[in-house]
């Protein structure tokens, strides 16, 4: 596969995401704040990174905040926090065990395996909307990744910088 193929699947991934994420919109059960968004954002992280194992490193050090507008139209606070770990034997199990704990605590997903252009296959899943605005994770037998991005909630990015 191409770099340019493998770069259309990525958009095509992040697009149908994007296309079915609700969160920057509205929360589910009412507003919700900073604090609430970044904790639940965490929360997912490393209930994933328990389920699919492995020595995580974070990018950043520590959940990192971003200015937002809630659905409200206030001020509001989003965080990013990515992660990554080294590969697995398997990492299509590993993909479906972190799709299957997604389901079982109520997200939506999509997943997709993609053949690189160094002929691994990069196994993806991805969720929008309730508990996070977007998380993706991605496994490969050199390494796995967890991308993320909290709801946005009501607050001041100061009071977290």
């Amino acid at each position: 596969m191409t770099l340019t193929m493998r770069s259309i699947g990525s958009a095509a991934l992040i697009l149908t995401l994007a296309v079915t994420a609700t969160a920057c919109t509205s929360t589910p059960g009412g507003s919700l704040n900073a604090k609430q968004a970044s904790e639940r954002m965490q929360t997912l992280v490393r209930d994933t990174m328990k389920v699919a194992g492995g020595e995580w490193t974070s990018a950043s050090n520590g959940p990192a905040p971003d200015p937002c507008s809630t659905p409200a139209g206030e001020d509001g606070v989003t965080f990013s926090w990515d992660q990554t770990a080294p590969g697995v034997d398997d990492p299509k199990a590993v993909m479906e065990r972190v799709d299957q704990a997604w389901r079982d605590g109520g997200l939506t997903t999509n997943t997709q395996s993609v053949k690189r252009g160094d002929g691994k296959i990069l196994h993806r899943v991805g969720s929008t909307g309730k508990d996070v605005d977007s998380i993706l994770f991605a496994a490969t037998t050199s390494r796995m990744t967890i991308e993320v991005q909290s709801l946005c909630g009501e607050g001041n990015v100061d009071d977290f910088t």
